[in-house]
Formats: C-alpha cells, structure tokens, sequence
C-alpha cells in the first residue's frame, strides 16, 4: 500500500492501482485512510451515436405522367396547400390528340355496331358479326376512359393537405415522363425511429421525447431490431431495440429535420464500473468518485446497462486522468484534496529547528515523484 497524507482544506488522491493510506489531518488528530482506485478506460460516446431526427409521415415526390410544357405554376415553397387543390398544369398536345382521338373511335365503333344490328336484323349478318362490333364497341370506350385519366393527369393536384417543400419546375419548362414537379410534405404527424431498451417500452406506450431543448409525448408505433448503424449500442445495452414512435403535431409545435435524443444513447464518456462504487445522490441520481488532479470529485453518472456480474457501464463528465475510488475506509467529500504522504516534508525532531537543504551547485536534482508511480516505496 502505498500512504498519502491527505489535507482537509481540500483535495485527493493520485496513485496507481489497489490500495492506498491517507492520513485526514483534522484540528485535532490525524485519521488514517485507506482508499482502493483504478485507472478508468474510457470509451468514445461518439462510436455509439447516429444522428437522429423528426420526419414527415406523409412527404412525397409527384412526377410527371405525361410530356408536354408547364402552363401554370400555383404554388410556391413553403405554401400551404389543401387536399386536391392544382399545383401545376401541363400543356401537353399529345395527351390532348389521344383523347380527341379516343372519343372519334368511340363514335366509328358504335356506329359500326349500329349498322351490324340492322344488318343482323333483315338477316344481312350473322349474330357473330354483331358481337364482333359490340366486342369493338367495348374496347373503344376502354381506350376512351384511358385517354381521358391521361389528360388528367396534365392537372397536377395535392393528394394531401400539405406544404410545399421543393418545386423544381418553372413555367414554360418541358417535362418528360417521370420528371420531379413537385414535393409535399404534411407535417401535421412526424415520425422518428430511436433506441429504447425494449424491457421498458412497448407497443402502445406514450413515451416523453426529447426534441432538440424540449420535451413532447410520443406513441409507439412498433418495435423493430437494432439497424446496422446502431449495432455498436449493444456493447453497451444488450436490450436494446429501435421504436418507431408518432408525434401529434396538429399545432406546428415542431419541424421535419429538428434533432431527436434517445434516452439510452450516450452523449458523455463512457466508462466501465463496478458496481459497488455507485452510489445514490440526494437527488436520486447515480454518483461515482474519482481522483481528478489531486482532488476528490462527485461525478454524476448516467446507467447505461449492466457488463456481467457485478459491473455496468456508465456515462456521464469523465476525463482520462480520473481515477475511479472503488472503496475508501473514511468517507470522503466532494472537493477533499490529496497528496501522497512521502511528499510531506519531515518532522524535525523534538527541540531542534528544522535545517533548510541547499542543492549543490551542478549536482542532480532530487527526484520528483510523478503522478501515478509509488513515492516512498
């Protein structure tokens, strides 16, 4: 072991690895110490995070389903459209002759099948023949009703009430088929797909969400498995699952895009403890100590999940110098400073004064004990 004397003024430890003895001089006696440590190995939040975020529920890309040149343009990005109301108008002379078209047929075949009926009539034709041109008859007002959804589709209407996100389209413009007009989106429900540790949330449940500085209710829709860019968090939760969850956002409280957090994934530095060096704070939250530059730190800790027996790991404002107190035979206080006792100079025997040492010019200085190592042994 080694002994660190440890003044009450402030302050802590500095040592390498087991045990340790401290002597807390008080204003009266001295009180003997001894504190167990371990260096903590950190591990980066960063490999366990993804960015996570609000979507629409409802957003999509309306094509273009005919060629032909933009006649009108309504909206524009940011407007507020209601179900069905035309967007865009396409001028598209195609579709148009098709239709013209289509009804032309319509009138040649049933005309056709008209002549056959007479002709069936005073025995001229045959009843096949008639059932030919009923037969024709029937394709022709099929192409007819084709044509016409044709042309419609050069009226281009909301399919839901939204807002407009993205129109990359101008009037006067050629479109082909298939080209993006625009994009919609209806914000009115988002949607964000976050872990959870799926012993504590279901199917069903309202959850508080945390979305960028604020808070809102969520529901869970469903519970899946953990996608590829989330596999990592199992290190450290074994019980982790993703929730896609519903946001009511009738009131336009939030926007698709803003930052959502997840519980369960770490923003802090994670470390590896046991668990008898948590502790319970005055606030119900989890508390470990560590020896941060000399001195004895109350360090706020998030749990994340257990390691085996007896071990979980934590998360919260570590540094890679602490060193984590596993155990100590004197309770000590946030901010209570520390030295290593061979650091103390030495007392000077009864009746006689303390001799100050002079270095000799040129010779080697004294050793100074580093952080970490044993001094005095």
């Amino acid at each position: 072991m080694n002994r660190i004397g440890m003044s009450c003024a402030v302050a802590v430890i500095v040592c390498h690895a087991i045990g340790h003895v401290a002597f807390v001089h008080g204003q009266e006696e001295p009180t003997q110490v001894v504190i167990k440590r371990n260096a903590i190995h950190l591990l980066n939040p960063d490999d366990y995070r993804a960015p996570l975020s609000l979507t629409a529920i409802n957003q999509v890309q309306i094509r273009a389903r005919v060629e032909g040149v933009v006649q009108n343009v309504r909206p524009t990005p940011g407007m507020k459209v209601s179900l069905q109301e035309e967007l865009i108008k396409i001028d598209s002379a195609q579709a148009a002759k098709l239709l013209e078209r289509a009804r032309a047929n319509v009138k040649l075949t049933t005309l056709r099948r008209d002549m056959m009926k007479a002709d069936v009539q005073t025995g001229k034709q045959t009843q096949n023949m008639l059932e030919l041109a009923e037969a024709e008859l029937s394709v022709a007002e099929a192409d007819l009703e084709l044509a016409k959804l044709n042309f419609e589709h050069t009226s281009i209407r909301a399919p839901f009430a939204g807002e407009v996100t993205r129109l990359p389209v101008a009037q006067g413009s050629f479109v082909n088929l298939g080209d993006v007009l625009v994009e919609l989106r209806d914000t009115s429900r988002l949607t964000a797909q976050l872990p959870v540790d799926r012993t504590q949330v279901k199917v069903g449940d309202t959850i508080t969400l945390q979305v960028d500085q604020s808070t809102t209710q969520a529901k869970v829709q469903v519970i899946l498995p953990l996608d590829e860019k989330w596999q990592s968090l199992r290190e450290l939760i074994e019980t982790a699952a993703l929730a896609v969850v519903v946001v009511d956002n009738t009131g336009g409280t939030f926007q698709d895009g803003q930052t959502v957090h997840s519980a369960i994934v770490p923003r802090q530095p994670i470390a590896e403890v046991p668990n008898t060096s948590l502790r319970n704070s005055e606030a119900g939250t989890r508390l470990i100590q560590v020896i941060r530059d000399s001195m004895v730190r109350d360090i706020e800790v998030k749990l994340l999940g257990p390691v085996g027996e007896g071990r979980s790991y934590v998360s919260g404002p570590l540094q890679a110098e602490d060193e984590l107190i596993t155990e100590s035979s004197f309770p000590l206080r946030d901010g209570t400073m520390v030295r290593p006792r061979a650091l103390d100079p030495p007392s000077p025997a009864p009746g006689t004064t303390p001799r100050a040492t002079t270095p000799t010019p040129g010779g080697t200085p004294a050793p100074v004990p580093q952080p970490g190592g044993n001094p005095g042994f």
